[in-house]
Parts: structure tokens; C-alpha cells; sequence
């Protein structure tokens, strides 16, 4: 992506729209609990999973992943720092 005139910080960019997803995936899971589909709570989680893990590769930090998400730093960084993929 190059940096253009009209956005001269683009990392503050990408951060600001991966916490926009994160909200935005936060309410999908939310949403999902309530159908009491447990096909469309496991896509959401994903999806939530998949916009924090987006959102710490931009560099966003704990503390406004969990108020994106309505949660403690702490939480958010307990519920989501390790990677599905990363062994234990």
C-alpha cells in the first residue's frame, strides 16, 4: 500500500479499521449466542479470532482490543494471545 497525501499515517489506518472488525466480529458473536446456533457461535468465534489476530499483526494493543470488545486489557489479552495454531 502506498502512503498517499490523504493518508499520511496509513499503519494508524490499518489499526483503526482492524478494531473496527474487532467490534464489529465482537457483536456477530453476541448475536450468534443468542440464535443458540452453536455452527454460527463457532463461525463468529473464528471470525473474532481471526480480526484480533489482524489486529495485533498492525500492532494494536490489548488495551483497545478489550474496549473494542467491552472487556479488560487483561481478558482480552488472557481470551486471545495464543494463536489456534501455535502449540502450547
Amino acid at each position: 500500500m502506498a502512503t498517499t497525501d490523504t493518508d499520511p499515517n496509513p499503519t494508524l489506518a490499518w489499526a483503526a479499521a482492524a478494531l473496527d472488525a474487532v467490534s464489529k466480529a465482537g457483536r456477530a458473536v453476541s448475536a450468534a449466542k443468542r440464535t443458540k446456533s452453536r455452527a454460527l457461535v463457532a463461525r463468529a468465534n473464528r471470525e473474532l479470532r481471526d480480526a484480533v489476530d489482524a489486529a495485533r499483526d498492525v500492532g494494536v494493543e490489548w488495551g483497545e482490543i478489550g474496549t473494542a470488545l467491552g472487556i479488560a486489557r487483561g481478558n482480552a489479552y488472557q481470551r486471545y494471545r495464543k494463536r489456534p495454531d501455535e502449540p502450547r
